[in-house]
């Protein structure tokens, strides 16, 4: 008996051997061998790392010579790093048992030249060249918009007219407050002078005020003359015209001419009485400086000379402010519709190129995600994956996901996208599929929000008892009027707890929509547990797919989203 079980034992042993030598031959990564050539090289040495986690470990490493490496691995099916240094690698899927065989290009490290003995890098290079091919295309066409010569020169016109305008429109202000300043300097003196002098009563007034105006009367056209000096170098306009624009020149001429007239006006009435303005402001200062200034005599024979050389030409300068101001009357507007013109014409060549873009990118960011659909349990696409946002693509992202965690359940990345996939937070963020919300209305008529499918819906959580959500009540009733037509509908679910408390505000606030429901439990309402909601007054706004676009708009942003999805 004793000896049995000792032979027994043996055999036992011997065959959980042979069943551990049999799985350790099953679980062992078959080695995977890699040989890389390298295109304009200038690596010496190439680690393969771990591709993400929280540290990186190194797997393998090789020197680099006559421009290529070769390197056999025994590592799971992931996704990992070549590491060239300083700063240069790219991500490389190791598959057990393959013999890969690549040539990069040293200068590109993310577009595979070839690939043969791999089917997960045969997808990355399809793939990359799509990816890289959409930026590549955006450049190539941003550098002929930017070499575009009508580009370039409504670009320059453009930044150049609104310039010139507000220019103008400065120059405008000084030249009517020297207006101002010579109708106040005249108004007192014509008050003051008798017989060709000052009364003696007024001299000490009329000084003053006559050193305050004339001060800022040359103050003020100072910046006009620096203007006249300078607007032909800055503001020349002599870049030869664009033909098909004959109204917008017609104008743009116009609205130079009346600018002449008006500064030849200016130029006139000042440039006349200028010197003698700062011949008396000299006179003046140099009287302050030696201490005389305070002498009445002094002022008074200060203030004569005034009267006697500058009195006489005020009256014309006065004069011609309504001059001036009559040539400003259509300027403004003649400005602003030349700014608008000359930015709308630059925007048409814009939008010229933008189109051709939009319908290239359009048809590779189409084949890209065709790709990365039919590769979806490739674990390569997650290289790929995230060039579509989440918000925006949340179609694309659960496909994929959903098939690879199929095959890779306890991957990092897969777990994690997974479980969040799966999580009640995913289940209302944007771009996801609003979860279905099925309550009664105020008649007990069960109502779904699947049945608004194809409208643009504002799903919106509120409550009889709740002041924000009545006070937000009127604008979302001005959106529905304003929309309802185009396709726009509310579902409201309430947080009540008394149907007639409930029924009273409907009528009272006018939500005139049928959409409304509740299954009157106020915090413990099963429709607010399925979206997370926690206050009110709390919005999402679903596209015609049913798909949450928005959360928590208020008034004009509110309106804005709602106008725009329903293409208006």
């Amino acid at each position: 008996m004793r000896r049995f079980f000792l032979n027994d034992m043996k055999r036992i042993t011997l065959l959980i051997s042979v069943i551990c030598l049999t799985l350790g031959s099953l679980f062992a990564q078959a080695p995977t061998s890699i040989h890389v050539s390298l295109l304009n090289n200038h690596f010496q040495r190439v680690t393969l790392t771990s591709a993400y986690g929280s540290t990186m470990t190194q797997h393998a490493s090789a020197d680099i010579q006559n421009d290529q490496f070769d390197m056999t691995v025994s590592l799971p099916n992931d996704i990992y790093r070549f590491d060239f240094g300083n700063g240069s690698s790219m991500l490389f899927v190791v598959v057990p048992g393959e013999k890969v065989n690549m040539t990069l290009d040293a200068e590109n490290l993310q577009q595979i030249v070839s690939v043969s003995g791999s089917e997960s890098m045969s997808n990355v290079k399809e793939m990359a060249y799509l990816a890289l091919h959409k930026k590549e295309a955006l450049d190539s066409i941003n550098a002929a918009l930017q070499a575009d010569k009508d580009k370039v020169y409504w670009t320059d016109f453009a930044q150049k007219i609104n310039l010139y305008r507000q220019t103008n429109d400065d120059v405008d202000g000084y030249v009517l407050n020297a207006f101002d300043n010579m109708d106040t300097l005249y108004n007192i003196l014509s008050q003051s002078v008798s017989g060709g002098k000052v009364k003696g009563s007024a001299v000490e007034e009329c000084a003053d005020v006559a050193n305050r105006m004339l001060k800022k009367a040359e103050i003020n056209y100072g910046p006009f003359a620096n203007y006249l000096e300078n607007v032909d170098r800055y503001y020349g306009f002599t870049s030869p015209r664009v033909a098909g624009v004959k109204d917008f020149y017609t104008l743009f001429d116009q609205y130079r001419s009346d600018l002449k007239s008006r500064h030849d006006v200016a130029e006139k009435s000042f440039g006349a009485i200028m010197p003698t303005v700062k011949k008396l402001l000299a006179e003046k200062d140099s009287l302050s400086f030696n201490n005389l200034w305070d002498k009445k005599g002094n002022q008074g024979k200060w203030v004569n000379r005034v009267v006697t050389e500058l009195y006489p030409s005020l009256q014309n300068v006065v004069n011609q402010k309504a001059a001036y101001q009559s040539l400003m009357v259509n300027d403004k507007q003649r400005a602003d519709v030349l700014v608008a013109q000359s930015q709308d014409y630059l925007t048409k060549v814009v939008a010229k190129y933008q189109k051709s873009y939009n319908e290239i990118d359009a048809y590779l960011t189409s084949r890209l995600k065709e790709a990365i659909r039919t590769h979806k349990q490739d674990i390569c696409v997650l290289m790929f994956l995230d060039i579509f946002s989440r918000e925006q693509n949340a179609s694309l992202h659960e496909e994929v996901i959903t098939a690879l965690h199929e095959k890779y359940p306890e991957h990092l990345i897969v777990k994690d996208r997974w479980n969040y996939m799966n999580s009640p937070a995913a289940k209302i963020a944007i771009g996801a599929i609003a979860p279905e919300l099925e309550f009664p209305d105020p008649n007990g008529k069960m109502r779904k929000l699947s049945d608004l499918r194809g409208k643009v819906v504002l799903v919106d959580f509120w409550a009889s008892w709740c002041g924000p959500c009545r006070r937000e009540n009127p604008n979302v009733t001005n959106i529905y009027s304003k929309y309802h037509d185009k396709g726009f509908e509310v579902f409201s679910v309430s947080l009540d707890s008394d149907a007639d408390s409930w029924k009273r505000a409907i009528e009272a606030d006018k939500l005139v929509w049928p959409n409304h429901v509740s299954d009157l439990k106020k915090w413990q309402s099963k429709a607010a547990a399925i979206y997370g909601v926690s206050s009110i007054p709390s919005t999402f706004l679903l596209d015609r797919e049913g798909r949450i676009v928005q959360r928590n708009l208020r008034g004009a942003d509110l309106e804005k989203a709602v106008k725009q999805l329903v293409g208006e």
